[in-house]
């Protein structure tokens, strides 16, 4: 299924859902994602839980926005395992971009599990009302 606004296009390949199952238990989930409109910007907001800051990755290139994040084992390495059900898992999701964005102004904040980033409307793209001489 896939969502399309003028300047954003989603790919939805089915919410928290395993995309690939890797070699060493490793999972990739397409992490559930709201995106909404303001005047001034598009804002995605990606659900990404147990995910440390420093472990999210967000790379925009060219029309293309890459969210990448890994979620860590929580136990350590000299810890006895007895039950072992927290997998290391990848969130990985990726969104098309339209020319109205202003890719020099996109911004990411992450705070209790969502991962917020905003894209900002071109000011070419914004409406405006046009003045009749």
């Amino acid at each position: 299924m896939t969502q399309k606004n003028s300047e954003v296009s989603v790919v939805k390949r089915g919410n928290m859902l395993p995309a690939v199952q890797a070699k060493q238990r490793e999972s990739f989930l397409s992490p559930s994602t709201d995106v909404h409109e303001t005047p001034e910007a598009y804002v995605l907001m990606l659900d990404i839980p147990g995910v440390s800051r420093e472990a999210i990755n967000v790379i925009l290139e060219n029309a293309v926005l890459s969210v990448r994040a890994r979620v860590q084992p929580y136990h350590s390495e000299e810890a006895v395992l007895h039950f072992n059900e927290l997998k290391q898992v990848t969130y990985h999701r990726i969104f098309n971009l339209g020319d109205g964005i202003d890719r020099d102004s996109v911004n990411a904040t992450y705070e209790n599990g969502v991962l917020a980033i905003k894209l900002f409307k071109n000011k070419k793209a914004k409406p405006r009302e046009i003045p009749i001489k």
